[in-house]
């Protein structure tokens, strides 16, 4: 694309960003805007080699289930596993995205998990709003996430509690 072109697409674009207000991506949810039922699909996550490396060193997880091949096949394993902490955080991840900024507080995490996740493991999330229940200074959510890999396999189901703030309320 020649040169002028690509400058005036840019003076174009930089025009339009002066007059359209910035979205917030992490604006999040308010508790009463969060009902049972609700869904959401998370962006899927790829968890790679260097992310079980990585975690492993992170979390100092010295399991030779997550680092050697040999021991892993000799357990029943096609490869080295994801340390379940990885998993967990790959999972959980997400509701940032639903709760952003309007996070009171992060109460809990249970996970149960149903298959290894291996890299190379694309993962799908879904979070769904399970419980509601309004506390003095902040409102409960319990969100179930479920988490299948490329093959439609379960691999975890966490359930979270998480605390949102309350909408302000209207002044007159």
């Amino acid at each position: 694309m020649p040169e002028r072109l690509v400058m005036s697409s840019l003076q174009e674009a930089a025009s339009a960003a002066d007059v359209s207000p910035p979205i917030d991506l992490l604006e999040g949810r308010y508790y009463e805007e969060v009902q049972v039922g609700q869904r959401f699909i998370a962006p899927a996550v790829t968890i790679t080699e260097s992310m079980i490396t990585t975690a492993c060193g992170l979390f100092q997880d010295l399991a030779l289930l997550h680092r050697d091949h040999r021991i892993a096949a000799e357990n029943g394993f096609r490869g080295p596993i994801a340390p379940g902490a990885l998993t967990l955080g790959a999972c959980i991840a997400p509701l940032a995205l639903v709760i952003g900024k309007k996070t009171a507080t992060h109460l809990t995490d249970e996970i149960t998990y149903r298959a290894p996740v291996y890299a190379g493991d694309t993962l799908d999330i879904e979070i769904v709003a399970v419980r509601r229940e309004g506390k003095s200074r902040f409102g409960l959510i319990e969100y179930a996430t479920h988490v299948t890999n490329q093959d439609g396999q379960k691999v975890a189901d966490i359930l979270t509690k998480m605390g949102h703030a309350y909408a302000p309320k209207e002044t007159a």
